[in-house]
């Protein structure tokens, strides 16, 4: 009797004294619109991306550059093989330095991740949406992408 009163009672326990299940399906259900990072709806800009690919690939020692530009964030991912990988860290250099004479007004952020330039690929090569929550998803996606590079 006194292990089912005991089992009863912690059960109550554990159900009745769970206020943050409520506060996490809220904060899970927020829309889109509610985020600030979509406040205004993300624009693409794809003139401005095909700009930077052309100037990154002129950079001696690109074999492959890809561009995404959203918002006031362009991400550039390049391809660098056999033994100018050697001069990586200074051929990443030239093309920061290239872009930002180019684009005063963008964070740029250059990567040479393997990993990163295939997700930055899949990125370019997927349709921008119009629709504010679509529009939302890849510039978090982005966002992502660039919390990588950084770390």
């Amino acid at each position: 009797m006194r292990t089912i009163v005991l089992v009863v009672s912690l059960v109550l326990f554990a159900t009745g004294c769970n206020p943050q299940a409520n506060q996490n399906q809220q904060a899970k259900t927020k829309s889109a619109a509610e985020d600030p990072l979509c406040k205004p709806t993300p624009v693409r800009f794809f003139d401005k991306e095909q700009k930077a690919k052309s100037i990154t690939e002129q950079v001696h020692g690109i074999d492959k550059a890809v561009a995404v530009h959203i918002d006031k964030e362009l991400d550039v991912a390049i391809e660098v093989s056999n033994f100018n990988r050697f001069r990586l860290e200074s051929i990443e250099k030239e093309v920061g330095e290239k872009l930002k004479k180019e684009f005063p007004d963008s964070a740029i952020h250059v990567t040479s991740d393997k990993k990163l330039i295939d997700e930055l690929q899949k990125l370019s090569d997927t349709p921008w949406s119009s629709e504010q929550e679509k529009a939302c998803k890849q510039k978090k996606k982005l966002k992502q992408i660039e919390k990588e590079m950084k770390g």
